[in-house]
């Protein structure tokens, strides 16, 4: 969500919108907004100015380091025509500005709100002029497959903008304190109805969790796969291994709008544990245990957790393709008379998809702990014909 609110209530201020094309003055330093529509139809950048020069462009999404931010998140009755307003920012609105101007974007490399892209927090538009597929492809075709063909983005995105204009809780600079529940407590709201997230990372989830529980560990995006994966509303138990992995977990979620936190497990699964209730535990192993099984040919349900484009570009063969936000909705598609190993890049989104296995009701489930590049160095990849 905006931090606007959060920053003018933190420091006193009062927020007054800045119009296309109005100044801003700030001693000798000129703010500008100008209208650079793409990511949004009435997104905005500011250019700096001093000295008669400019000096730096605050882009938000319309330049990013080797990329633009992505024309889609309105969805696709509005992806073609952002589209071509981007190209349409690129090649004509920002065409008066030198190359030697810095450029500040709002997202990096990694964000859902991107298309790709390089790490890093500042650029040039000399050096993305130069580099940027974005600037370099400048027929409208080309730009169109570029920009559209993105990866899947949660489905928590389409209430932003709502929650923004209606105003979102304030945070402050720190979280509100969180309720210390009781296993007793938590198994009652389970019951009712209520999510228990556990952002343990996924080695010490696997060792041991409460049966039915989310595995987003704090290790990752822990917002961005809630809120794919949860219904914003519904009530949120946290568990952790300890106070500190509660609070950013926490933050997170606040970030987004998702402010129905009801507490977190006091004590840990622990607690949970001397409460004589069950736990459950996945088996660990790693990318070679698993090449290893899968040439045994001893029965063995492998399911890939990576996105559409990850799988293309080659994955196990025999295996069950179902990204992580889908397998709620596909779960019944995997046989239950072997076990299941799952798998992603790196592991974190393949224990995400192991909690929403054992949720299903699936038994033996295997948790692939690493990485997937582990597999391509053992050449035993194949890969989907272009």
């Amino acid at each position: 969500m905006s931090g606007c609110r959060e920053l003018a209530a933190d420091v006193g201020a009062n927020v007054s919108a800045l119009e296309v094309g109005a100044d801003l003055e700030i001693g000798g330093i000129t703010i500008r907004a100008i209208h650079t529509p793409g990511h949004t139809p009435d997104h905005k950048a500011y250019l700096l100015g001093e000295g008669g020069r400019h000096r730096a462009l605050f882009s938000g999404g319309a330049v990013m380091l080797g990329a633009i931010a992505r024309t889609d998140l309105f969805g696709p009755h509005l992806a073609v025509h952002l589209a071509l307003e981007a190209l349409s920012t690129l090649q004509v609105r920002l065409r008066g500005l030198p190359d030697d101007i810095a450029v500040f974007p709002t997202h990096g490399g990694g964000s859902f709100c991107g298309t790709g892209g390089r790490s890093g927090h500042e650029t040039t538009l000399g050096q993305e002029r130069k580099t940027n597929p974005f600037f370099l492809t400048t027929e409208v075709m080309p730009f169109l497959a570029r920009a559209l063909n993105q990866h899947r983005y949660p489905t928590y995105y389409r209430d932003m903008g709502a929650i923004n204009r209606g105003g979102a809780t304030l945070i402050g600079k720190s979280v509100p304190p969180l309720a210390a529940l009781t296993a007793d407590e938590v198994a009652r709201m389970m019951d009712d109805g209520a999510a228990v997230v556990d952002v343990r990372i996924g080695r010490d989830y696997d060792r041991g969790h409460i049966p039915g529980s989310y595995n987003v560990g704090i290790d990752g995006p822990v917002s961005a796969w809630v809120g794919w994966l949860i219904a914003r509303g519904r009530p949120l138990i946290l568990v952790g291994g300890g106070d500190k992995e509660l609070h950013k977990a926490q933050r997170q979620l606040l970030r987004i709008g998702y402010d129905t936190i009801a507490g977190g497990l006091d004590g840990g699964i622990e607690a949970w544990q001397s409460s004589g209730r069950e736990v459950s535990t996945f088996e660990t192993i790693d990318v070679e245990d698993m090449a290893q099984w899968v040439l045994s040919a001893e029965p063995m349900t492998v399911v890939d957790t990576r996105d559409e484009h990850e799988w293309v570009a080659g994955h196990v063969p025999g295996a069950v393709h179902m990204y992580v936000p889908d397998v709620p909705l596909r779960a019944d598609e995997i046989p239950r008379d072997a076990p299941v190993a799952v798998h992603c890049a790196s592991g974190y989104r393949a224990g995400i998809a192991a909690s929403l296995l054992e949720q299903a009701g699936l038994k033996r489930i295997i948790h692939v702990n690493g990485e997937y590049s582990d597999w391509d160095r053992l050449h035993l990849a194949e890969s989907v014909p272009s």
